[in-house]
């Protein structure tokens, strides 16, 4: 009889303590979801128009939290709340279409499209050897290559080719004084699907007076899609990087060629990116 009792009250002790720990995980896990959503919020809208605005809606609702004690200043705050929340969706329209999108993909990026990797692989070559001739010869080029994000909005301001993509094409069509010199090429799996495309320039504010036309162009198409977008500079002959809305400047060919290797998930073949000539 005594040991039957004890038995169930530690059985209810120990329930009320499986109960109590799944809680706490259950807690725990809540914080960090919560904690990581808002960290990937962040690095989002890091270096955009968009952290004034927070930041002008965080006064907004401090003063709102403040001003309880005074019926109508309070009620004047509440107001400025739902038009508010509309003008950041009006004012986050990029961030959230590119939020939206990358959540679609899953983060899941493979080569150039569904083209196999050795074709891949030639394409990205192609791509390191047309940058490093236009940089010598002190051409400037603009190259978007298309990953998971659609680019027909950009394709629509140029001329379709759809070409496959190689070094001769390449610098035919940057080449100073013909008609498609000036705007960007826009690749998709191994085609060169159009030029003399237009770019949507960045937004970003405290951007460098230096940072000229094509170098805008990259970084505004790499804010707002998962674009790659290679830049030959005709004044400097340096070649950039603009990746998620972020530019990495006077890549060496080595550089360029690893950084594409490894966005685009290629395996580098290092005698052949280093040596590799048409």
């Amino acid at each position: 009889m005594g040991s039957g009792l004890l038995g169930q009250i530690a059985a209810t002790i120990l329930g009320i303590g499986i109960v109590d720990v799944l809680d706490v995980v259950v807690l725990v896990l809540d914080v960090v979801v919560v904690a990581y959503i808002v960290y990937r919020v962040l690095l989002l809208l890091q270096g955009t128009r968009s952290v004034s605005v927070i930041r002008g809606l965080i006064v907004v609702l401090v003063m709102l939290s403040l001003t309880s004690w005074l019926p109508t200043l309070n009620w004047m705050l509440g107001q400025l709340v739902l038009p508010g929340v509309i003008a950041l969706v009006v004012i986050f329209q990029p961030e959230l279409r590119m939020a939206l999108e990358r959540l679609g993909r899953g983060g899941m990026l493979g080569g150039l499209g569904g083209v196999r990797a050795g074709e891949t692989q030639r394409v990205l070559n192609e791509i390191v050897d047309a940058a490093e001739e236009l940089s010598n010869s002190r051409i400037g080029a603009l190259m978007a290559l298309q990953r998971e994000s659609g680019l027909v909005d950009v394709t629509r301001t140029g001329k379709t080719l759809n070409a496959r993509v190689s070094v001769d094409l390449l610098k035919t069509i940057f080449f100073p004084n013909t008609p498609l010199h000036d705007g960007a090429v826009v690749i998709r799996d191994d085609v060169i699907v159009a030029a003399g495309c237009v770019l949507p320039h960045s937004e970003r504010p405290g951007l460098s007076v230096a940072t000229g036309m094509r170098h805008r162009g990259a970084l505004g198409l790499s804010e707002r899609t998962d674009a790659v977008v290679v830049v030959v500079s005709e004044e400097t002959q340096g070649i950039s990087l603009a990746v998620d809305g972020n530019l990495s400047p006077n890549l060496e060919r080595t550089q360029l060629a690893e950084r594409l290797n490894q966005l685009f998930e290629t395996p580098t073949d290092r005698s052949k990116l280093l040596f590799w000539r048409r």
